[in-house]
């Protein structure tokens, strides 16, 4: 054995990580690697506590790994974030207005045979694909998905996520990481000191302190202020896939009945979410300003949330760049969060996307020595991951049929060969392929393109042979179990009384 050589991957190894940027990307980083004491590596934040948009953030069920990592209590988490329960989202006029299709969690249906039931499903698609989910049955008759008689089929799949409050999920991420012993420093970054090899030694704060590190996390939003340093041109833009470039975020006060999914509303340059938490509404309008000024824009989403807006409060206009790094991890920087890259937020991905880069990185640690090869890999999954987002997100903007120019400028973008192949194939076979789904499985597919009306040419042969009388007491059955199954759920609204203690003043409708 060389033990020099042993000796200098051992000094190499990482044992000070610093972060730079508080926010959400930065206290779920923080939060995530302190919960792994096996690690022993020493944690640093640097955060100059300015704050996020902290209205209304939705989840997708991967958060329910992110708690267990944590090892916290779902109600615990749901108290502190103003939180309540997510089953799918709705989407309103995106076809053409007036029509309403959904995105479900979990699987539709039940498997026939060992099969999914998709392919059994357009044997006859009179009856809508969604309308066999209970996730759906759950979502309109605004049950909870938790029951107090115990486990059921939506607690069994772990499919279901979460509404919270941005701004006191970031608080209640960081009050975790300092009782793990994370350090926090309140401060700037203002410059950063390198060694010969283009490796970043430690991070110069405004106030002349220096913070010395082995690995930093870049957490530091939209501007990626310590990866636009050591790589400048590392941005790949998706301006040419995703229209939208700026969103006006609003307040609304919280309903009489709070629904169990996230709506998102087509308008004349966009698409508006309405985000319901336990004390409030969180609502913006992600729009293209090719198509619509900000003091329209800002008209068009007050017009839509009506008497619901809280007027004490001042909507906010947020600029962004669609894309994301083509390089996250170079040299001894890693970027995560808004610093790593941007995707709209139609679909609730973006804590998954920071989660799943920290997720990563644990796959590596603490015997990662910042090599080449650890690089590429790490860049590679992450490249994956963030370009199978942007994919499911684009295809929703390809299915619309508004006539607005912003939806028909829409239709008419550049499309990846991967989404270009996994179509076709759907089109002729009604199955898809090559996807790897962290975020997105086929079921999310199936859900919307059936229900944007976009059928394949011909279901699979094995469905079609199967007997009809069969297949039809088999969707029997299954709505019959969804009914006995919601007799069992409790409304969302009593479970989210157990859970925050008490009822909070609400409108009426």
């Amino acid at each position: 054995m060389n033990h020099t050589s042993s000796a200098a991957q051992r000094s190499s190894q990482i044992r000070d990580i610093v972060i730079a940027g508080g926010g959400t990307a930065g206290w779920i980083a923080a939060a995530l690697l302190s919960a792994q004491p096996a690690l022993s590596i020493r944690l640093t934040v640097i955060d100059d506590e300015s704050g996020g948009v902290g209205v209304g953030e939705a989840s997708i069920p991967s958060l329910l790994r992110l708690l267990r990592w944590l090892r916290v209590d779902e109600f615990e988490f749901m108290r502190a974030c103003d939180a309540t329960w997510k089953l799918g989202i709705q989407f309103v006029d995106w076809l053409q207005p007036g029509h309403t299709c959904w995105h479900m969690f979990g699987r539709c249906g039940a498997e026939i045979d060992g099969r999914d039931f998709f392919p059994f499903w357009l044997t006859d698609p009179s009856q809508s694909y969604h309308s066999f989910s209970l996730h759906y049955a759950a979502a309109i008759a605004g049950k909870s998905p938790h029951s107090t008689q115990g486990s059921n089929p939506l607690i069994q799949q772990g499919a279901y996520a979460f509404h919270m409050d941005a701004g006191k999920f970031a608080g209640w991420l960081k009050s975790l990481a300092l009782s793990n012993g994370v350090r926090h420093v309140s401060g700037r970054m203002l410059d950063i000191e390198r060694d010969e090899q283009g490796h970043v030694k430690a991070l110069v704060l405004n106030d002349r302190t220096v913070i010395s590190g082995d690995l930093f996390l870049d957490c530091s939003g939209l501007a990626a202020s310590l990866t636009s340093r050591i790589l400048p041109a590392n941005w790949q833009s998706s301006s040419d896939r995703l229209l939208c470039d700026r969103a006006v975020v609003i307040r609304s006060t919280a309903r009489s009945q709070i629904p169990p999914f996230t709506s998102s509303q087509a308008l004349s340059a966009g698409w508006m979410w309405s985000i319901p938490l336990q004390n409030q509404t969180g609502s913006g309008y992600v729009y293209s300003s090719q198509f619509v000024n900000d003091e329209s824009a800002l008209d068009e989403v007050i017009a839509a949330v009506g008497r619901w807006r809280n007027p004490d409060v001042e909507p906010r206009l947020l600029q962004f760049s669609t894309g994301r790094r083509r390089r996250f991890w170079h040299h001894n920087v890693i970027s995560a969060g808004l610093a790593a890259g941007f995707v709209e937020p139609l679909e609730s991905s973006g804590l998954h996307l920071i989660q799943t880069a920290v997720e990563e990185l644990l796959r590596y640690l603490p015997d990662a020595t910042c090599g080449e090869s650890v690089q590429q890999a790490y860049n590679r999954t992450m490249a994956r991951i963030f370009d199978e987002v942007l994919d499911f997100v684009q295809l929703h903007y390809l299915l619309s049929r508004r006539n607005d120019a912003f939806w028909q400028a829409a239709r008419s973008t550049v499309i990846s060969e991967d989404l270009q192949h996994r179509l076709q194939l759907y089109r002729e076979t009604g199955m898809l392929d090559e996807l790897h789904p962290a975020a997105f499985p086929d079921a999310s597919y199936y859900f919307l393109l059936a229900g944007m009306q976009q059928l394949p040419e011909r279901s699979s042969l094995l469905a079609a042979n199967a007997d009809q009388q069969t297949l039809r007491e088999i969707r029997a059955e299954m709505l019959n179990q969804n009914r006995n199954m919601l007799r069992e759920l409790p409304l969302h609204e009593e479970m989210l009384q157990r859970v925050h203690g008490t009822a909070s003043k609400r409108m009426t409708p």
